[in-house]
């Protein structure tokens, strides 16, 4: 007997959970290391092998074992390792001011630090050729012209040339090169100096590095630029003044492709709106959980131009602190929904980290609002978020009647299409074409509703339930 087909209304259902609240769940973040606040986020770099690498100042006052630098690394599949000591600070006391920087160069790790190992101002440099299981003595790199003090050293790459930027004596210094002569100046002035919370990283497309930092100076604000390899105009974010300073700006590169990105707030109110801006270019928007306020905030490399976004707050109406987190398609064009999960700090200074293998390998620079909770550098780990869209058509027999259904079912990630994503639901298990399509059949009843479970490797598992007509 022929079956007639006969077309529900093929509606794409709301991709994916909900902005995270319907999820419930409270982050727990693996401690990586005890560290005062300082005044910079994480040091941090990942080398071709996948492991994402963390320096930081340690300090027997913060119950490390030595007073210097200290390196932990990440392998990429998330397994913490045990620290090294990758620096023991010469004589009786003291550590590097602020965090390391951390770079790599010719598949060598590179530390740089501020402070005066040997009564010389620096900066300073260490180096790694086996992973960050040891490292080399300390070599005064600075040019001579300039003394950086004891004061945090950032380090990142414009092509081959080392650029390190510095907050000394209330400005932003900028160094091209290594050692005796290399070019050196201060990138602030009266008015957006007097400045701290330096970040740094480089354009995949162009080889230009970007600095951000916030100053108190006569236009006081947070601040983007380009330092090398030329100079390029400072140009203030569109935070709302009731922010105020002391909000690090965390930014991101693309891993290939243009652009340097920095993720702020658009208004200060209830129900943050998050943008996401690009020196030199435009901001588009983010997006928004509902109560959620947004008090530190942050962008994050992805993979394949892609960019993750976080902000973290608390919830105007539950009074709960909360972590907000997305993903950018790979044109930056739109985003995953939004997840949102549990997590109580009494203090939390940054967020920062990288997901160029997929997951955000997220770092959080803070103090748990938990007994006796230490404060320091925090690991976790989150995956990015499908989305779904299922379209049904009814199959009649001769009679009209319907007796079961067949279900088109569009995976995707931000918009792109997700091949080789598991649906399961209906009459057994189809894999996504190219196009991230795949088709199912099932029983059903008008009335009913049909629960597809959707997987694939490096996402969140994805529950869609549809009704059926």
């Amino acid at each position: 007997m022929a079956a007639l087909l006969g077309l529900v209304l093929a509606c794409p259902v709301f991709l994916g959970l909900a902005p995270g609240k319907a999820l419930g769940a409270a982050l727990h973040p693996t401690l990586l290391a005890q560290v005062s606040y300082g005044s910079t986020p994480p040091a941090f770099a990942r080398t071709t092998d996948g492991t994402l690498h963390v320096a930081f100042a340690s300090n027997i006052n913060w119950g490390d074992s030595a007073n210097g630098v200290g390196a932990v690394s990440i392998s990429p599949s998330g397994h913490v390792l045990p620290a090294v000591q990758a620096l023991a600070w010469p004589g009786p006391g003291g550590s590097p001011s602020g965090i390391p920087g951390l770079a790599v160069s010719n598949g060598a790790l590179e530390a740089t630090f501020g402070g005066s190992p040997g009564g010389d101002d620096g900066p300073w440099g260490i180096s790694s050729t086996d992973g960050g299981a040891t490292w080399s003595v300390p070599v005064n790199i600075g040019s001579g012209s300039m003394a950086f003090g004891d004061s945090h050293v950032d380090i990142a790459y414009s092509g081959a040339t080392p650029v390190l930027t510095a907050g000394c004596c209330g400005g932003i210094v900028i160094q091209q090169g290594f050692g005796p002569g290399a070019p050196t100046s201060q990138l602030t002035n009266s008015a957006d100096g007097d400045a701290g919370n330096t970040d740094s990283t480089v354009d995949a497309a162009t080889g230009a590095v970007i600095d951000s930092w916030d100053s108190i100076g006569s236009a006081s604000g947070l601040y983007l630029q380009q330092v090398a390899p030329t100079l390029g105009a400072p140009v203030r974010l569109a935070v709302p003044s009731q922010y105020g300073t002391g909000v690090p700006v965390i930014l991101a590169g693309r891993d290939s492709g243009p652009g340097v990105f920095a993720a702020y707030p658009a208004n200060y109110g209830q129900t943050t709106h998050i943008r996401l801006y690009r020196y030199g270019a435009g901001t588009i928007p983010v997006g928004s959980v509902p109560s959620l306020h947004a008090d530190v905030w942050g962008a994050t490399t992805g993979p394949d131009g892609r960019i993750w976004v976080t902000w973290w707050g608390q919830d105007a109406k539950t009074g709960k602190f909360e972590l907000a987190l997305t993903r950018s398609n790979k044109e930056l064009t739109a985003f995953e929904p939004i997840q949102v999960f549990g997590l109580g700090y009494s203090y939390l200074y940054s967020l920062s980290g990288d997901g160029r293998l997929g997951p955000l390998d997220l770092l959080i620079v803070g103090t748990p609002d938990s007994p006796n909770a230490a404060a320091g550098i925090y690991y976790s780990r989150l995956l990015p978020e499908l989305s779904a869209a299922v379209s049904t058509t009814a199959v009649k027999n001769k009679s009209g009647q319907v007796v079961s259904y067949k279900f088109k079912v569009a995976v995707t990630d931000a918009g792109d299409p997700v091949s080789g994503a598991q649906v399961s639901g209906g009459a057994g298990t189809a894999t996504t074409n190219g196009k991230g399509i795949a088709h199912l059949k099932s029983a059903g009843q008008p009335g009913g509703q049909k629960t597809f479970t959707i997987t694939a490797p490096g996402y969140r598992q994805l529950t869609v339930t549809v009704p059926l007509s």
